[in-house]
């Protein structure tokens, strides 16, 4: 990247030789593109404070390491900066993410269970059923008596036929 005369400032080279910061990079390379901080801020969906504190390489007002990558990715892809050598160069600083610990759980098991959500709203909807059942009981057996007096006493399903000699009368 080409900077006019006069962009240069101090010992920082803002057009990213070895002696800029990945800040004084991320701000000149933004500059360039003549993109505000909060333009930036909402390509990025960040607040304005990050991208100023990326810009400022003030490492206490950042998150964890692992976010800041993230926003370094985004912000060199945004202004055109090599991605891969914004991330190897902020991990050079020896900005390290905090070590993995494993933390077990203070809590103790109650003393006694109590059943799940789940459970109960079975034992409920068993308890309802039953008491559904118990009410229609006798609707229920008012209508298969009513169904089954019809007076007749045939058996479904048996055709009752006419004989086919008639026994009352002799041979002749």
């Amino acid at each position: 990247m080409s900077a006019g005369p006069g962009s240069h400032s101090g010992s920082q080279d803002p057009g990213g030789g070895a002696n800029s910061t990945i800040g004084a990079r991320l701000r000149a390379a933004r500059k360039q593109c003549n993109l505000g901080i909060e333009q930036v801020a909402r390509e990025l969906h960040l607040d304005t404070a990050i991208i100023e504190a990326l810009e400022d390489d003030n490492q206490t007002a950042l998150p964890a390491p692992i976010f800041v990558q993230g926003y370094l990715r985004s912000y060199a892809r945004l202004v055109g900066l090599p991605v891969d050598e914004m991330v190897r160069s902020y991990g050079e600083q020896g900005v390290q993410p905090p070590p993995l610990a494993v933390v077990g759980s203070s809590r103790r098991s109650p003393r006694y269970h109590l059943f799940a959500a789940r459970h109960l709203r079975n034992v409920i909807l068993v308890i309802l059923a039953a008491i559904l059942i118990w009410m229609t009981y006798p609707l229920v057996e008012r209508f298969i008596v009513e169904r089954t007096d019809t007076g007749d006493d045939r058996v479904p399903g048996q055709l009752e036929l006419p004989p086919a000699i008639d026994t009352t009368q002799p041979f002749q």
